[in-house]
């Protein structure tokens, strides 16, 4: 016991950069010291108990960096360590890194011993469910020439150089997809409103919420999210009467605002930076006072008692003082308001007894960014749901100049106006060739910047999540889109997505599952009613068997020689 612990080296680490001869050079000196401990450990004159408990029970070193790639690095695991027999691959020890955290998956190297010692190493993908993917690489210690003081073998840098190969192609892909995400970004910065349209399964939606997160710094506070269906309405995007209890089994009608009128008062809130408020903690103060006294609380310069009703403001007997009017008093925005009275009675005795303090208006932040993003924004009736934001929401008018009276504001406690403020951006997404709904409303059509999303394009999104098996469903899905095209009456709109592609995780990699379940079906909707339905739909089969970049007219149906 006491021979082993003081091998494990907790501070031992590498931080190398730079040329790549250094790299090997640090690589090399890294599995030289890997190699040893391995064997140490694993030697048949070592007996460790399995139940015995001691220090370095896990022992990772705390950091091996290399060229920039943070190494995982493990001896052991509760005394599970080395076959049993002395030969074979184990799964510990190990080093490796994580190529992705979505689905957790990690690069890692598997040893392998004989005789207790370590003599060879392959690279495998480990998933987080305990799985290995062998990756068919394999090298073996005595050609690293560990020992060596001279130039790092051949072999050992075919080693190093394919198993970085995964992190270095992922960095690639990283920078590309940042490329295209601040792509469209700039487009969005500059129009306010942008429409991703595209064919289905072309990942419009996740592209929003890259471009959001992206504008947001990834705050979901500063997002906002909803999808437009036949039935939504203007009641619930911007305003509307909705039954709500008052405490007694009653039901009432109460104005309430909906989902993007709430968005675009939270964006206005956070403009607001300095400045002294304490409003809302005093009136809380108040209320809950009032609740105590149940209906028999006296303000000082009133002779009826006091109490809450059910929409939470103060009433006097008849006049009320609402929360929303004691407030523009407090700011001083209102000099004529109904019941100015007993307003100020409550104001004042905020002030007196609860410590309100003197209202200081705050400046006016435009930086921080705050977007909306409308799924399949088409889908609703845009006229009936926008109603008069049709002129608010114009890139022109944001702001102040663009406010506008609802279509309750006679129900409102106030004059206030409603607009859009400067830090709001809308991302809508669409399919052109959606049949169940009509065409974009032109006035709204003009306030919006159209981009077009390409199933070309967001290939890359197949790349992560299908590992190796990503560059077979990418020609698939090339050649398919291919023979899509040349079917009369249908374009390019009409291409398949990728995202229809990731299904192959669900159906274990089955074309023939992927096809008859999730792109026939599509498919079959495309050519409803076409002439030649059956035989366009064996052309497409054809196209989408095709494992290699060849592209076949609709003419060649018949063609026995195509590669399938």
């Amino acid at each position: 016991m006491n021979e082993v612990l003081p091998f494990i080296d907790k501070s031992y680490e590498f931080v190398k950069g730079g040329t790549d001869i250094e790299c090997y050079t640090a690589f090399r000196e890294f599995l030289s010291k890997f190699v040893n401990q391995a064997n140490l450990y694993n030697s048949k004159d070592i007996r460790i108990k399995r139940s015995q408990k001691f220090d370095g029970a896990k022992s990772i070193y705390p950091a091996v960096i290399i060229d920039n790639i943070p190494y995982k690095v493990e001896m052991l695991n509760k005394s599970h360590f080395g076959p049993k027999s002395g030969n074979g691959y184990i799964k510990l020890p190990y080093f490796g890194y994580r190529l992705s955290d979505i689905d957790n998956s990690w690069i890692n190297i598997r040893c392998g011993f004989q005789s207790f010692e370590l003599t060879e190493f392959k690279i495998v993908k480990w998933y987080s469910d305990n799985r290995d993917e062998e990756l068919g690489h394999k090298y073996f210690v005595k050609d690293l020439e560990l020992e060596s003081t001279g130039k790092p073998s051949d072999t050992l840098k075919k080693f190093y150089n394919y198993f970085t190969s995964f992190y270095r192609e992922l960095e690639k892909k990283d920078i590309n997809m940042l490329e295209n995400i601040n792509k469209y970004k700039n487009i969005l910065l500059s129009s306010k409103n942008l429409i991703l349209r595209g064919a289905p399964g072309t990942g419009k939606t996740y592209l929003a919420r890259q471009i959001a997160n992206e504008l947001t710094g990834g705050n979901e506070d500063q997002i906002g999210f909803v999808q437009f269906h036949p039935s939504y309405d203007y009641t619930d995007f911007v305003e509307g009467l909705r039954p709500v209890s008052n405490g007694d089994g009653i039901i009432e009608f109460k104005l309430q605002d909906g989902i993007f009128k709430k968005f675009c008062q939270k964006a206005r809130d956070a403009q607001k930076t300095g400045g002294q408020d304490n409003f809302e903690e005093t009136w809380t103060k108040l209320t809950d006072a009032l609740n105590e006294k149940q209906g028999q609380y006296l303000f000082p310069r009133s002779s009826v008692p006091a109490s809450l009703n059910s929409q939470g403001n103060v009433k006097f007997d008849s006049p009320v003082a609402t929360k929303e009017k004691v407030y523009l008093l407090y700011k001083g925005e209102e000099t004529k308001l109904k019941y100015e009275t007993y307003q100020k009675i409550v104001l004042d005795h905020m002030k007196e007894s609860y410590g309100l303090s003197d209202y200081v208006s705050p400046k006016i932040d435009t930086d921080k960014k705050f977007v909306f993003i409308i799924d399949e924004i088409n889908r609703g009736e845009i006229s009936k749901i926008f109603g008069e934001l049709f002129f608010s929401i114009d890139p022109g008018y944001r702001g102040k100049d663009g406010e506008v009276s609802t279509q309750y504001a006679n129900l409102h406690e106030t004059n206030e106006k409603f607009y859009i403020p400067e830090n709001v951006y809308i991302i809508g997404t669409m399919n052109d060739i959606d049949r169940s709904v009509d065409t974009f409303d032109f006035a709204m059509r003009r306030r919006f910047r159209f981009v077009e999303i390409t199933a070309e394009s967001q290939l890359g999104m197949l790349d992560e999540p299908l590992g190796y098996g990503a560059e077979e469903a990418k020609m698939r899905l090339r050649n398919l889109n291919a023979a899509i095209e040349k079917v009369e009456e249908l374009n390019s709109h009409y291409h398949v997505g990728p995202s229809y592609f990731l299904k192959l995780q669900e159906v274990d990699f089955d074309y023939e599952l992927l096809w008859s379940d999730y792109i026939k079906p599509l498919l079959e909707d495309y050519l409803r009613g076409s002439y030649d339905e059956v035989e366009t739909l064996e052309t497409l089969k054809k196209a989408f068997d095709l494992t290699k970049n060849k592209q076949t007219d609709r003419q060649d149906t018949g063609d026995d020689d195509a590669d399938n």
